[in-house]
């Protein structure tokens, strides 16, 4: 039982690799100097409702980076894979075990989605009356997975329920930890 549920960790982590790396990218590529030009808000500071549709802290560059870095990551997987399913086949001690295959067209629809998801989730917030940083449970956690998820279905027009289950139970916990993290070394202002 337990390497039937490590192989379905590593399973569904492999399968959202790139757009977790979409989320963290934004909070990284903040103070590159050289990307300034697109550091501006992607609601040009613009209202709905008399609140702000998505708030300073979604930016063009962080848009971008995220969707450029969850591709390139989703890249590596693919070059990479059949190596990384072997090692995994013999640490698992189970050669029938198969990662999920990766494409960049699916690491780009992944890390699309998870960022339309994070904004979808910033545009919730906002009009709830929640500042920028303001912690809302389960929202700021799970939005991105759910956004990509729909547009890898939008590709593959299948849905792995099993895979999206464990999804939604270790990304939480996930997130804290790699948040905390960030507030360690300064990268945000407040540690969720």
């Amino acid at each position: 039982m337990i390497f039937n549920l490590e192989s379905r960790l590593i399973d569904a982590i492999w399968f959202i690799l790139p757009a977790y790396f979409a989320n963290m990218t934004p909070v990284h590529v903040a103070k590159l100097s050289f990307l300034e030009p697109l550091g501006k808000p992607m609601d040009f500071g613009k209202k709905i409702f008399g609140k702000r549709i998505f708030g300073d802290g979604k930016t063009w560059r962080g848009f971008f980076a995220g969707i450029i870095v969850g591709t390139l990551v989703g890249y590596v997987q693919t070059i990479s894979q059949k190596e990384i399913e072997l090692i995994l086949q013999n640490l698992l001690n189970d050669q029938n075990f198969h990662l999920p295959l990766m494409s960049i067209e699916l690491a780009f629809m992944l890390s699309l989605g998870a960022m339309v998801g994070d904004i979808a989730g910033s545009f919730i917030k906002r009009q709830s009356g929640l500042k920028r940083g303001d912690p809302a449970p389960l929202l700021d956690q799970l939005d991105f997975v759910f956004g990509a998820v729909f547009f890898s279905w939008l590709l593959l027009r299948k849905i792995n329920y099993e895979r999206f289950y464990v999804l939604i139970l270790v990304t939480p916990v996930l997130h804290v930890i790699t948040n905390f993290i960030a507030w360690i070394y300064k990268l945000k202002r407040k540690p969720w």
